[in-house]
């Protein structure tokens, strides 16, 4: 079981991998302070999503919850993948905006989470981490639902998922400021979608 929720945590943090490697090319810097905003965001939005899953399982007999949690991974890992096949080399775009008016904020939920670095200034601060967090949590929420339901530790999960997501920046950074950009294609954007879809067949 561990190992499986290592791999989910990994599948669920890709996309921070690709975003420290934006921000190392681009020289964009992370302090301590945003690394942990961003753990605290993904933890918190993992948690709620496993939350979520968790009624499955209070609704459902144990073997039933374990199959629609696993449906539920299959699907996404699926959605994933087509996605990753449809969309190769079309730009991204912001698709939701939030305002928050008392904060006087305006939080840009993004497809393209490198663009979180708002005013340009070479760093990521704490609201701009905040958006940042938020957009890659929301995209790992469906994986903390069907995690839950499938039966995986309702403590550990968020936590390898929030670790995860600061560890794959870290890693993307590092690589980001010694490599050239690299472009892996379709299949290299489909790859959390097949590990998605390994983990659903294994717990169906």
């Amino acid at each position: 079981m561990l190992m499986a929720t290592l791999l989910l945590a990994f599948a669920a943090s890709l996309d921070g991998l690709g975003v420290g490697l934006s921000y190392g090319l681009r020289s964009i810097k992370l302090p301590w302070y945003s690394l942990f905003i961003i753990a605290l965001v993904s933890l918190t939005v993992s948690f709620s999503a496993m939350v979520g899953g968790h009624f499955i399982v209070k609704v459902f007999s144990p073997a039933l919850a374990g199959h629609v949690g696993a449906v539920i991974l299959l699907t996404l890992g699926l959605a994933i993948v087509l996605e990753a096949y449809c969309k190769e080399g079309i730009p991204e775009k912001a698709v939701v905006k939030l305002r928050l008016p008392r904060l006087g904020l305006v939080i840009q939920i993004l497809k393209e989470p490198v663009k979180a670095d708002a005013d340009s200034s070479g760093s990521i601060g704490g609201r701009e981490a905040f958006t940042l967090g938020l957009a890659l949590a929301l995209d790992s929420m469906g994986i903390g639902f069907g995690a839950a339901a499938a039966g995986f530790s309702f403590l550990l999960t968020p936590l390898l998922l929030g670790g995860s997501q600061v560890l794959l920046i870290l890693v993307g950074l590092c690589l980001g400021r010694r490599w050239r950009p690299v472009k892996v294609g379709w299949r290299g954007a489909a790859l959390p979608g097949l590990i998605l879809i390994a983990i659903g067949i294994w717990r169906w």
